[in-house]
């Protein structure tokens, strides 16, 4: 991947690192030289992820975090500074989905799905943003979706509600700490072809996106890391509270089944 931005003495904390769109943000912002904390409940998967980019010389540290969880987000702040000394960059980015309707939707999956992907956001957000004001600075993203913007047939109504609700929280995390130096912003993938994604997606389903994005394509993770990083770079350094919308133009199709 071609390094185009130096965030060399920042630190990253990413979360959902271990795969998919998660790795490939950690992957770029090491490239571009910032030590990067890889967060991630699935405890295997996140060393295996670390021991990779180890290998590349990447200043990596993994931390096993539920981001549900109020104390394991506190221990993964805590576990960064007691490493880097700072947090310059959260990208959060861990969330889950489910297909469906409406009526295939119970109260233990809405809880379930709107607790990892808005509470978790808002819970990283929450823990992270003290450390930023104190240094005076510090960049977010936010990875929602698509289906922040339309709905999806890849995700449920919950789903669809929670990347409605990152937008919103980003927007309103981009108010708040704009007097601190704090800039926050969300990326919006459309569809991405990460390891899950290749093995469940049907001919169907490949077909179905070639037809529906204007570039003919799905995405790939190193294209929603070059968002990422275009967001927290001093290219984008008066961009807060904006929506940028990476799906290679599935959004122009009228027929708006954008995940």
């Amino acid at each position: 991947m071609t390094v185009k931005y130096d965030f060399t003495g920042q630190t990253a904390v990413v979360t959902g690192a271990a795969g998919g769109i998660g790795r490939g943000i950690a992957e770029l912002f090491g490239e571009c030289g910032a030590s990067v904390v890889l967060a991630d409940i699935q405890e295997e998967k996140l060393q295996k992820t670390i021991n990779e980019l180890r290998d590349r010389n990447h200043s990596v540290l993994g931390v096993e975090c539920d981001i549900t969880s109020v104390e394991d987000v506190r221990s993964l702040v805590q576990e960064t500074l007691d490493s880097f000394g700072s947090i310059d960059i959260l990208v959060n980015n861990a969330g889950i989905s489910s297909p469906g309707g409406l009526m295939d939707v119970d109260l233990e999956r809405w809880g379930n799905i709107i607790g990892v992907n808005l509470t978790g956001t808002f819970n990283c957000t929450r823990e992270v943003a003290p450390v930023m004001i104190e240094q005076g600075g510090g960049n977010i993203v936010n990875i929602s979706s698509m289906a922040g913007r339309n709905i999806s047939h890849f995700g449920g109504p919950d789903y669809t509600a929670s990347k409605w609700g990152i937008i919103g929280l980003t927007k309103h995390t981009a108010w708040d700490l704009s007097e601190y130096g704090v800039r926050a912003n969300a990326v919006c993938p459309g569809p991405t072809l990460t390891p899950l994604s290749e093995r469940t997606a049907t001919e169907e389903d490949h077909q179905e996106v070639e037809e529906m994005t204007a570039l003919g394509r799905w995405g790939t993770p190193q294209d929603q890391a070059k968002a990422a990083a275009f967001l927290v770079s001093d290219a984008a350094s008066f961009i807060t509270g904006t929506v940028l919308e990476v799906d290679g133009g599935a959004s122009l199709s009228s027929r708006e089944k954008n995940s």
